[in-house]
C-alpha cells in the first residue's frame, strides 16, 4: 500500500511541479537556463571562472566579470560556451580596442561591421548569442544549423580575413586551458605570461 501511495504522490508531484515552475517568476536574463547544465565536464560556474580568469589575465578587459552572463547565454540559445569570448579576443582584443565609431557602443565583438550598439555589455552578449544561434529571422539564414566553421565564415568571410576562423577557434581553445585559479599573478608581465 505505501509503495502505491508513494507512486500516486510522485506522478501528482512529477505532473504539478512543471506547472509551477512555468508560471513562477523570474528576474533573471534567462529562466530557462539551469545552473547545474555541464558542458564539456564543467558546470555553469566553472566555465564562467574560465572565461573570467581569462578576460582578467587579459589585464584591463571589459568583459572580466561577464563569465556567468556569457556562458547563461551560451546556454539558453545552444552555442559553444567559448565561442562569444573568442570572438571579442579576436575582435577587439577583449574588449580593449572596440569599435570605434560612436554609433556602435559596448560592440567588443565587431557586430554588424561595427555599425550596430548596444546599451550594455549584457545587451550585447545576449544579441549577438541569439544571432549567432540562428534566432534572429533577419539573420537565420547565415548562422541556423550551421557547423562552427560555417558560422564563422558568415561572421567574418575568408575573402574579409582568411585566417579568421583559426584564430577564433586558437582563442576558444585558450579559453578552455585556462586555470581558474591563476589569478594571483600580481603584475602584468606574469598575467601576460600565463595565457601564452
Amino acid at each position: 500500500m505505501a509503495l502505491g501511495y508513494t507512486l500516486i504522490v510522485g506522478l501528482c508531484i512529477g505532473l504539478i511541479t512543471p506547472i509551477a515552475q512555468a508560471e513562477a517568476p523570474t528576474d533573471t536574463l534567462y529562466p530557462t537556463t539551469n545552473t547545474s547544465t555541464i558542458v564539456d565536464g564543467l558546470t555553469q560556474e566553472q566555465r564562467a571562472a574560465k572565461i573570467d580568469a581569462f578576460f582578467t589575465l587579459r589585464d584591463n578587459s571589459p568583459l572580466e566579470g561577464e563569465g556567468m552572463t556569457i556562458v547563461k547565454a551560451a546556454d539558453a540559445y545552444g552555442i559553444d560556451w567559448r565561442l562569444l569570448p573568442a570572438i571579442a579576443t579576436i575582435e577587439s582584443d577583449g574588449g580593449q580596442m572596440p569599435c570605434k565609431n560612436k554609433v556602435a557602443q559596448n560592440n567588443l565583438y565587431g557586430f554588424g561591421s561595427c555599425k550596430i550598439g548596444f546599451k550594455s555589455n549584457e545587451e550585447a552578449i545576449d544579441t549577438i548569442s541569439k544571432n549567432l544561434a540562428g534566432l534572429n529571422p533577419s539573420t537565420e539564414a547565415a548562422y541556423k544549423g550551421k557547423t562552427l566553421n560555417q558560422v564563422l565564415d558568415a561572421y567574418n568571410p575568408p575573402s574579409v580575413r582568411p585566417d579568421y576562423k583559426k584564430l577564433v577557434t586558437w582563442a576558444m581553445k585558450k579559453i578552455a586551458a585556462t586555470d581558474p585559479t591563476v589569478l594571483v599573478a600580481t603584475n602584468s608581465t606574469s598575467s601576460q605570461l600565463a595565457i601564452k
